[in-house]
């Protein structure tokens, strides 16, 4: 693979862990590393490759690693996307680096997530949370399924308008760019309080071929929500349920563990039972001093 000057890689050993090198031109520099000397730095001899030259570093003598470009320099991140950091690649959500700057719609979005998991929890004073009862369905549900549903939707626009993503009427097959992107297949939600419940996977089918069919209980909203006498049944617990656990996601995978641990008694209800497992190259790098790397949001490539 070629790096050229300018570019930032990372370095990949298994045993040793990752780190991320800044290609000057003829010398690399591990970034992060406030004076960088022979343990982090190399020079590169005349027709000499990176792999030869950083070969030499200590840390890597006698091991086999591989080069890769990152996805985004240090300082670099996406709109309303949260990641793990290079330092701490696998833990997932991880955060977002402007997160402050969105301290209103967080408040708000767990307001309502804290409005849903009360419609919830009255619901399961008459429908006791067992597997035999999750097809259970009736008024309550169908409006807690309606309110968590478009909650969902007001998240998935907001990433979006965030990405510069601005459909006149958006859908299912706008929304559904967003699950590669933020890795929302990958998530899993479990209550705390329910533990004999399995896991929740919202996400885990989505698929672009299929945006509004692969999410089961977003396409029995679609169903119940405009034919109440037809598809009555259709708002099951389990559905609600998903849509409740999908909100919770969706604030997790935009703002990260800064957002899921703002209340306590939000996160004493749920739990991130699965959370992706980013490619070190595409994690957030911190704007570290001594990198002349631009700093802020872009927007992802949808």
């Amino acid at each position: 693979m070629t790096l050229s000057a300018g570019d930032f890689f990372a370095t990949l050993c298994d045993g040793l862990g990752n780190h991320v090198w800044f290609h000057e031109g003829q010398r690399v520099v591990r970034v992060g590393v406030p004076n960088p000397d022979n343990r982090s730095a190399a020079d590169l001899a005349e027709g000499q490759s990176l792999e030869d030259a950083l070969g030499a570093v200590p840390m890597f003598q006698g091991r086999q690693f591989t080069l890769e470009p990152m996805t985004l320099p240090p300082g670099r991140y996406y709109a309303r996307m949260a990641r793990p950091s290079d330092q701490n690649p696998t833990q997932a959500p991880g955060s977002l680096p402007n997160a402050y700057r969105h301290q209103d719609t967080i408040i708000a979005s767990l307001n309502q997530v804290r409005s849903l998991v009360s419609m919830l929890d009255s619901i399961f004073q008459a429908v006791h949370p067992t597997q035999a009862n999750m097809a259970a369905f009736g008024g309550t549900i169908r409006n807690l399924l309606i309110l968590a549903s478009t909650e969902c939707e007001a998240q998935w626009r907001g990433v979006l308008v965030a990405n510069n993503i601005v459909p006149q009427r958006p859908s299912t097959t706008d929304y559904v760019k967003l699950a590669p992107a933020m890795r929302l297949r990958e998530y899993g939600v479990s209550l705390r309080h329910f533990p004999w419940l399995p896991p929740s996977q919202p996400f885990g089918g989505w698929d672009g071929k299929a945006p509004t069919k692969s999410l089961p209980w977003y396409d029995d909203y679609n169903a119940a929500k405009h034919d109440r006498e037809g598809a009555f049944s259709r708002a099951s617990l389990q559905s609600a349920i998903n849509a409740v656990s999908a909100v919770w996601i969706m604030i997790a995978a935009q703002f990260g563990h800064s957002a899921v641990r703002e209340f306590d008694d939000l996160e004493r209800y749920f739990e991130l039972s699965g959370v992706p497992r980013w490619p070190y190259v595409e994690v957030y790098t911190p704007p570290y001093a001594g990198f002349d790397s631009e700093v802020g949001p872009i927007p992802y490539p949808l």
